[in-house]
């Protein structure tokens, strides 16, 4: 259970990075 947990939150930590820099790349400008 915790290898898949800890999987759980490092595959959500990068699809979170991922996502974010996406958005600022895209909207430079409306990026806070």
């Amino acid at each position: 259970m915790v290898v898949q947990a800890l999987a759980f939150y490092v595959f959500a930590a990068v699809a979170t990075a991922a996502g974010v820099m996406v958005i600022s790349s895209r909207n430079p400008v409306h990026s806070v």
